[in-house]
């Protein structure tokens, strides 16, 4: 009968390869772990249900706030939020927002995803949506 011998270096070469394959699936797994989806909401005009509006949508690439901004008749947005909630990374659906002032009838209001007090941005577009007041 046959015996065959195994290399020295059969087994540190296993080890090494073994070692190799798993830090290139960890480092795989912590790639798809940072997604490249962008910030992204809906938000649509409505009637508030008491003191609170809903936004519709919000997907959020990392853990942030999702706050409402009065808008000016400018155009301009106001630089202090009438409300806002902290979210956690990922996709939510009809988010309530209390708001303090309530906004009157007419009034646009702009929903902005941020981070760190900062709005985010895609590809240097801020992301956000506007919507009015029923």
């Amino acid at each position: 009968m046959l015996k065959i011998h195994a290399s020295p270096y059969e087994r540190p070469v296993a080890i090494l390869s073994g070692m190799l394959l798993a830090t290139l699936l960890a480092s795989g797994a912590a790639l798809a772990a940072a997604s490249t989806t962008p910030a992204s909401i809906i938000a649509m005009s409505q009637k508030p249900k008491s003191d609170a509006v809903s936004i519709t949508y919000a997907y959020l690439p990392q853990d942030g706030t999702l706050a409402v901004f009065p808008v000016g008749s400018s155009g301009k947005m106001g630089p202090a939020p009438v409300g806002k909630v902290t979210l956690t990374a990922g996709d939510h659906r009809d988010v309530s927002v209390s708001l303090s002032p309530l906004p009157k009838a007419g009034a646009r209001l702009e929903a902005v995803i941020e981070h760190a007090g900062q709005p985010l941005k895609n590809s240097g577009d801020r992301a956000e949506r506007t919507f009015k007041i029923l």
